[in-house]
């Protein structure tokens, strides 16, 4: 299902407690929408929908995207993540804004704070209010905002830190004086009565795992046989959450084989991984931001077979396996490493990375790759068109279509010097 086919299913199931359309765009009306799903339990608004579910559209869609962007930043208090972008549908633009449920409620939206109550979003009550502040106190307990003890600043990398000041000044209108590390850091709950918390560790410690063992990453290169009892590479990644991504990325630049495919209308060969990455980067990513850092135990593993790549961790998925290929809005597991992962642009739209993965393995002529979830862990199997001998490191492109073009260029040869072409090329 591509984005819009889930946009359209979407319109059709019509407003919810997680779902509103408006026509037009009114700033007050989607701030106090925002404010609503953020106190409550996250949800998308789409702009450019009529009351009988009629796709309007909207004009300079790109230009009230870059303004709603600012507005709601600035209006909604405090700073949370929010998503929102343009998208096609029925040869118009509309817009889509999402949210998670906030970590930090009660949220206010120009003085006021808003519940929704089923497919209304209403001011809250007083009685509202207590308990979104008791939600609150509870969220304040939460792993992530527990303090790391006998952390100072040294023992963060400041150069980190000051690339993320960067990039969110580019996405928030961040305030001149929460520019420097350490009023950046309490901005976003990371520094808390004079100490960092575990987040904060995750996220820019030198060497977090002297602070948290568990936060060492794995991943290895086995190559024999179905089983893949032999390690050709195998590490223990122990950065923090930015070193270890850009580890990763250099492992698999460094062991992925790749196929060769033709497009219809380029005859010369297109080189790729064997794996869409763009389909590993969103895995990768959803591990090592949703996974449980609070049990000692917990891990990520990354492991490379040669018909198949894994991606586990620990922790216990908020949805099975069958609602993770649907559109979904999810309470992310550590909504503070969640909020400072997606302002580097690494996490670009809620609840859309388990169906970019479908849409790039599908493109990429692979088959669907399989999520299993339990009380302890999650893991992602990736499959590729090599068999588990691993005797074919260029594979042929599986689709249909692309074997016709060779076919069609190569007039007149026969099928085995056709093979024998495609080997060569």
């Amino acid at each position: 299902m591509n984005n819009e086919e889930l946009i359209e299913s979407l319109i059709r199931q019509g407003k919810s407690d997680q779902l509103e359309f408006l026509q037009v765009v009114n700033k007050e009306t989607i701030g106090k929408t925002i404010g609503s799903f953020l106190n409550n339990e996250g949800g998308q608004l789409l702009i450019g929908i009529g009351e009988k579910k009629e796709v309007l559209g909207i004009e300079n869609a790109e230009r009230l995207q870059s303004e709603l962007t600012e507005y709601l930043n600035t209006e909604i208090i405090p700073e949370s993540p929010i998503m929102i972008s343009v998208e096609p549908l029925q040869n118009k633009k509309i817009i889509s804004i999402k949210v998670w449920t906030g970590s930090k409620q009660p949220y206010i939206f120009n003085g006021g704070i808003y519940y929704r109550k089923g497919n209304q979003t209403i001011k809250a009550t007083s009685t509202e209010i207590s308990e979104l502040i008791h939600n609150r106190q509870s969220t304040e307990l939460h792993w992530e905002r527990q303090l790391a003890m006998g952390t100072d600043l040294e023992d963060l990398d400041v150069d980190e830190i000051q690339k993320t000041i960067k990039e969110t000044i580019n996405k928030t209108k961040l305030e001149e004086y929460k520019k420097e590390p350490i009023a950046f850091l309490t901005h976003f709950g990371l520094y808390q009565n004079g100490s960092f918390t575990n987040a904060a560790v995750i996220l820019f410690a030198k060497n977090p795992a002297r602070f948290i063992p568990q936060s060492r990453v794995r991943i290895a290169f086995l190559q024999q046989g179905k089983t893949g009892d032999k390690f050709l590479d195998d590490q223990l990644l122990e950065g923090n959450i930015f070193e270890n991504i850009g580890s990763i990325l250099k492992f698999l630049e460094k062991h992925l084989t790749t196929s060769s495919k033709f497009s219809d209308n380029d005859w010369k060969r297109k080189d790729n991984y064997i794996f869409p990455m763009s389909a590993l980067r969103e895995g990768i990513i959803n591990a090592l931001v949703h996974r449980d850092y609070f049990s000692i135990s917990g891990s990520v593993s990354i492991l490379i077979y040669k018909d198949r790549l894994e991606i586990s961790n620990s922790g216990k998925s908020p949805l099975k396996a069958a609602e993770l290929k649907k559109n979904h809005l999810s309470m992310p597991v550590n909504p503070d490493i969640a909020h400072i992962i997606f302002l580097r642009g690494f996490m670009e739209k809620i609840g859309r990375g388990t169906l970019k993965i479908l849409d790039a393995c599908k493109e990429a002529g692979l088959g669907e790759p399989v999520w299993r979830t339990n009380e302890n862990d999650v893991k992602l199997t990736f499959f590729s068109n090599v068999n588990s001998n691993g005797d074919n490191a260029t594979i042929r492109n599986p689709n249909k279509k692309h074997e016709g073009a060779i076919e069609g260029a190569i007039e007149g040869a026969t099928k085995s010097l056709k093979l024998k072409l495609t080997r060569w090329v």
